[in-house]
């Protein structure tokens, strides 16, 4: 190991930065010695770092020569292979420089030539020059006249003075210094790259423990902003990405990284000899890793009453560009975009700093899919703002339509078991099933199927159209039963008798939360799913013992329904239309009369379940109600004949007394004469066929009423 002694005079900023760089195994040596011509504070600092410390002051020396002696024989008693000086505030004398030839080296806060000596930056602004910097040479017997062997530039700003100056060159020698000292001790060998990573995150989850397992690994943690002070309060070592840039953030923080020092310590490929001389001639060192995640754009987006300045400013630039990059380079550089691989890309580190292969390629995918979602979210949220006028005005079918999908989980099989199939989640709009499909919410013994989700969709969206305690059982996206009463027990006794036998294999959703009697009562039916607002633990457990019964808590499900499209492939097409919801013209208080016989209140209140039972039942629809329950449903006929007579025979003796709903409009009395038969003397339907007439003359004719809604409600 290479032995360093360090000559001080200061603060020793610059001793800390090499003591740094050490303890990251980056400067290919152990500081042995710390050599102070005065008291300061860089003495301490050593001390405090397990250092031996010599203080040699001038004015204890009887000649400037017998100082001159014994500098050199502290040096070389430590048995130094390079003597560093790090604001050392004395030239250095013959003998000193005769025992140590071209291994002594100094910082110098200007770019030599010009500017030498003790006032190089006090100089330079009295010059008026527009860039300055930073030099480190070899020593002799010049005043800052040795063999320049590094230097970098940092623009001087019109808002300098001397302190804020100082303290950029200071940044600048903290980077500059440890990588010449770790060069001139390997003497020509070559160097592998360093344990470097760059983080910028919004998402501030995991971040210290990941900065302090980096850390702990050797690396350098370059980083900016908000970053680099939560790495700090942890007691994390940070290089300031202005220290690497040597510009400090502009324009409010909207320019940071976007700098060729950042941009090619992430771009270079490692692999080409011309890249690697490229940043060896700039003095770039790459980066290993890169941990980046994005301004929160999205929950700006949601936020009441956000403007488009407000909007504007929570679009990350350069967060994407980096993201971008890492991934471009991912054969030597691994990119991080989600906390959740923190833990997992730091147990596969390797003793040299790299990450696996097959792991940077997945989380190079990953991060391509992290930006994609990212723009897709921006160039919708904005439509309304930039679009055209129908966006602005907040028109749901946009000209351009990204489909940005994220798949949720996979399930147990398709439409039928020999067909794949997965859930997807629609990265810039609500999605209630996805949500709670994702969530702890999902208890299972086995995964869900496809159609097990189309059934729990259908069985959610009608519950969220039912009142008060309430009870629906779907089966093949159709209701075969459904109801609404005082208390949770009784809705779901009534729904169960509406069609006992379709029940069977059903998919059921409550309005409420599931306590152990009913939990009890629903134990004995055979159901694939249940999904509630809650359960008690208890009824969970009970719940829990039936094989293949799975249970969803879906918190939202007494709730309307959030606007949204729909979608549906369609020949290889994808159409798309605004989800069909309940409104005013739903609502009883708005339909009209076509009969003489106005209907009773309880009929009105059958009639209104039934119409919003309707809505959900697959076209031709045909929907029987009495005392608050679905007692017959005809579904998914090609004639609204076959659909009213199934409706009365699933009815059977209760269609006696029963309302009707009709999803669309009778074409013919048929199948208003289909139910009067039965008994059925409510009927409500949107009206506006050519046969209005002699359909309301049926039902005159038998003493019934009928109301027209004006709005049909298909459903393929």
């Amino acid at each position: 190991m290479k032995r360093i002694a360090v000559c001080v005079s200061g603060e020793g900023t610059n001793l800390a930065a090499l003591i740094r760089a050490e303890r990251r195994g980056a400067l290919g040596g152990a500081i042995v010695l710390v050599l102070a011509d005065r008291p300061c504070p860089a003495l301490a600092r050593a001390a405090a770092a397990g250092i031996a410390t010599l203080m040699l002051d001038p004015r204890d020396q009887p000649t400037r020569q017998a100082w001159d002696s014994a500098m050199a024989e502290g040096l070389l008693a430590a048995r130094a292979d390079l003597v560093v000086l790090a604001g050392f505030k004395r030239l250095i004398g013959p003998t000193t420089l005769s025992r140590f030839p071209g291994l002594m080296i100094n910082v110098h806060p200007s770019l030599l030539p010009s500017f030498p000596g003790p006032d190089a930056v006090g100089e330079a602004l009295r010059a008026g020059v527009r860039v300055t910097g930073v030099t480190i040479h070899l020593v002799d017997e010049t005043l800052d006249g040795g063999t320049i062997l590094a230097q970098d530039a940092i623009p001087i700003a019109s808002s300098d003075d001397r302190a804020s100056l100082l303290a950029r060159l200071h940044a600048v020698e903290h980077t500059l210094l440890p990588r010449v000292v770790a060069a001139r001790l390997r003497d020509g060998t070559p160097a592998g790259p360093p344990k470097r990573a760059l983080l910028s995150v919004s998402d501030k989850h995991g971040l210290t423990d990941l900065g302090q397992a980096l850390a702990e690994f050797g690396f350098e943690l370059v980083s900016t902003g908000g970053t680099a002070r939560a790495l700090r309060e942890a007691g994390l070592d940070v290089t300031d990405v202005a220290t690497v840039t040597g510009t400090p953030e502009m324009l409010d923080g909207r320019v940071k990284t976007l700098h060729p020092r950042i941009a090619a310590g992430v771009l270079a490929d490692l692999g080409k000899p011309t890249h690697r001389a490229a940043l060896a001639d700039s003095g770039i060192d790459p980066f290993q890793l890169v941990v980046v995640n994005l301004y929160p754009f999205e929950d700006a987006a949601r936020r009441p009453g956000v403007t488009l300045p407000e909007l504007i400013e929570e679009i990350d630039i350069g967060g994407p560009t980096l993201v971008r990059a890492a991934a471009k380079n991912h054969a030597w550089v691994a990119v991080l975009t989600d906390p959740a691989d923190y833990r997992p890309t730091v147990s596969a580190l390797s003793a040299d700093g790299s990450v696996p292969a097959a792991m940077r390629r997945e989380l190079a995918r990953k991060a391509f899919a992290h930006t994609a979602r990212y723009e897709s979210i921006i160039a919708t949220s904005l439509g309304r703002f930039l679009g055209s006028e129908e966006e602005a005005q907040g028109e749901t079918l946009p000209v351009v339509m990204d489909l940005r999908l994220e798949r949720v989980r996979t399930l147990r099989y398709g439409e039928n078991p020999h067909q794949r199939a997965a859930l997807y989640r629609h990265a810039a709009g609500p999605s209630t099933l996805a949500s709670v499909a994702a969530s702890d919410g999902w208890s299972a013994d086995g995964d869900l199927s496809y159609n097990n989700l189309l059934d729990v969709s259908a069985a959610a969206g009608i519950c969220r159209d039912l009142r008060g305690p309430a009870a629906v059982i779907v089966k093949h996206g159709n209701p075969c039963g459904a109801a609404e009463a005082t208390d949770l027990a009784t809705a779901w006794d009534a729904a169960l008798a509406g069609d006992p036998v379709s029940a069977f294999g059903g998919v059921a959703a409550l309005r409420g939360k599931v306590d152990v009697h009913l939990a009890e009562r629903i134990s004995r039916t055979f159901l694939e799913v249940l999904v509630a607002e809650d359960f008690h633990e208890r009824a969970r457990q009970i719940l829990g013992l039936k094989r293949g019964f799975r249970l969803l808590t879906d918190p939202t499900l007494m709730k309307a329904a959030l606007p949204a499209l729909e979608l549906r492939s369609a020949g290889g097409a994808v159409l798309a239309t605004e989800a069909d919801r309940l409104g005013s013209p739903d609502e009883p208080a708005s339909w009209q009369l076509a009969t003489t016989r106005a209907p009773t209140e309880t009929e009105v209140a059958e009639l209104d379940l039934a119409w919003r039972v309707s809505r959900h039942v697959s076209s031709n629809a045909i929907v029987l109600t009495r005392d608050s329950s679905v007692v017959g449903v005809g579904a998914g006929q090609m004639s609204r004949l076959d659909s009213a007579r199934l409706a009365v025979a699933k009815a059977a003796d209760r269609a006696a007394g029963a309302a009707c709903a009709s999803d669309a409009f009778f074409p013919f009395a048929d199948g208003v004469r289909a139910c009067l038969e039965a008994g059925v003397r409510a009927f409500v339907q949107p009206g506006g066929s050519k046969r209005d007439a002699e359909v309301i003359a049926a039902v005159e004719a038998c003493g019934g009423t009928m109301l027209l809604t004006g709005r049909r409600h298909f459903r393929h």
